[in-house]
């Protein structure tokens, strides 16, 4: 429970896609500001390069956005504990800006009752061909993007999976290098045909019994090489 009392709930927002720097961009170019959409991307840059140096460097840095302070993670056994790079680390943590606090105390929203959580994929990304929700290319780095999309990767009744919309074959992720509830990053399976392929993910929440499923509303495409 979240308090005492087994009747209080928490509130959790449904997201309505994920923007890139790239898509951040675009969104700007149409405001008319008068700049190019490569100029835009390199102030962007420029800004994140600045920022993350000056964080690096020890100041507290307050943007209108976010605020930016470097903090230090891991335990320290006394007063003379030296850092050590294998149990200390640096990190930065972020807050909200002043005008984005205010926006989103401003936000209105839809209330919908959620019963219990699940995998939610909001986007495939085919780093191979540089496109969302369309391509699947075989032995080469995939990335799901969304929600409570963490799973256990040695019970091989979860996972992400590649259904063949001809034939329902399913075939199994093997390879992550990053997994984390909001995003996954994997290597596609070598063995895939050519044709259309439905993706899922699959998580176990309290018992074998109780597996959870999302798939993406798209489908798919390994394309003839």
């Amino acid at each position: 429970y979240i308090t005492n009392d087994s009747n209080d709930k928490s509130g959790h927002v449904d997201l309505r896609g994920i923007l890139n720097e790239d898509a951040i961009s675009s969104k700007m170019l149409k405001r008319g500001t008068g700049l190019t959409k490569q100029e835009i991307l390199g102030v962007i840059d420029l800004y994140t390069e600045v920022v993350s140096d000056q964080v690096q460097s020890g100041f507290a840095v307050n943007t209108r956005l976010a605020n930016f302070k470097p903090g230090v993670k891991g335990i320290f056994k006394s007063v003379t504990d030296p850092f050590d790079p294998n149990r200390h680390i640096f990190r930065a943590s972020i807050s909200e800006g002043v005008v984005l606090k205010k926006k989103m105390r401003e936000a209105v929203g839809v209330r919908q009752t959620s019963t219990s959580p699940k995998p939610a994929i909001i986007e495939y990304y085919d780093h191979s061909t540089s496109k969302n929700n369309k391509s699947l290319t075989p032995g080469n780095i995939g990335e799901i993007s969304g929600e409570h999309l963490k799973f256990n990767q040695s019970d091989k009744t979860e996972g992400i999976f590649f259904i063949n919309e001809e034939d329902s074959a399913e075939t199994r992720v093997q390879t992550l290098s990053v997994h984390t509830e909001g995003r996954l990053m994997f290597l596609v399976p070598s063995g895939l045909t050519t044709g259309k392929y439905t993706l899922e993910v699959r998580r176990i929440y309290t018992s074998p019994a109780d597996i959870r499923t999302d798939r993406l509303n798209k489908i798919l495409s390994v394309k003839a090489s």
